[in-house]
C-alpha cells in the first residue's frame, strides 16, 4: 500500500479516537471495568506513547541507516499481518507491568495534545519514508524484521485494532 493512502487510513482512524475525546467525563476516561484492565485513558496513552517511543523509534533507526541490511526477515505472524492488511482479532493479554501497562494520563487535555502532536508528526515521517530503502529494517518482537514503510504501516493497523478495545470500553462506560 502507498504512503499516501496509509497516511490517509492513520488520519481517519485517528480522527475517530480524537473526536470521541469529546464522549468521555474525566472521571470515565480513567474509570476501570476491573482491576487487570486498562481505562479508555490508558488505551489512548498506549496507542500514543507506543507509536512515539516504538514504531516512529523503529522508522528513525530504519531512515538512519542504524538497522540491518536484509531483505526478508518476517516472521509467520509479521507475514500473515501484512498479507491482511490488519492485526488478528484475538484480544491479547499481557500480564500487569511497569514496561508495558500503561499510565493513566492526566487527563482528556493531555490526550488530546498527545493525539494532535502524534497526527502531524506522522504527516511529517511520511515525507520522509519516500525515499527509504526497503532492506534495511529493525526487529518486531514479534513480527521480524519489517522496514521504515511497514513500520509506519503498522501504527495505523494498531490504531485500528484497538478500535475493538475502545469498543469494549465504551459499552463498559455506556458511551453511544
Amino acid at each position: 500500500m502507498n504512503l499516501q493512502k496509509i497516511l490517509t487510513r492513520f488520519e481517519s482512524v485517528a480522527n475517530e479516537w480524537l473526536l470521541s475525546l469529546d464522549t468521555y467525563s474525566e472521571e470515565q476516561f480513567t474509570k476501570k471495568p476491573d482491576a487487570d484492565s486498562w481505562s479508555i485513558g490508558q488505551a489512548y496513552n498506549h496507542l500514543i506513547a507506543g507509536t512515539n517511543r516504538f514504531h516512529l523509534q523503529h522508522i528513525g533507526l530504519c531512515l538512519d541507516g542504524k538497522g540491518k541490511e536484509m531483505k526478508g526477515g518476517k516472521k509467520f505472524p509479521g507475514k500473515f499481518v501484512f498479507l491482511t492488511g490488519s492485526f488478528p482479532a484475538a484480544k491479547i493479554k499481557v500480564p500487569p507491568s511497569e514496561a508495558y501497562t500503561p499510565k493513566q494520563p492526566a487527563g482528556i487535555a493531555e490526550m488530546r495534545s498527545g493525539l494532535t502532536q502524534l497526527m502531524e508528526k506522522m504527516r511529517e515521517t511520511s515525507a520522509k519514508i519516500a525515499a527509504a530503502s526497503d532492506s534495511m529494517k529493525t526487529e518486531h518482537p514479534a513480527f521480524g524484521y519489517l522496514n521504515a514503510h511497514e513500520w509506519f504501516a503498522m501504527i495505523e493497523m494498531h490504531f485500528r485494532h484497538h478500535l475493538r478495545q475502545k469498543k469494549r470500553l465504551d459499552q463498559f462506560l455506556d458511551i453511544k
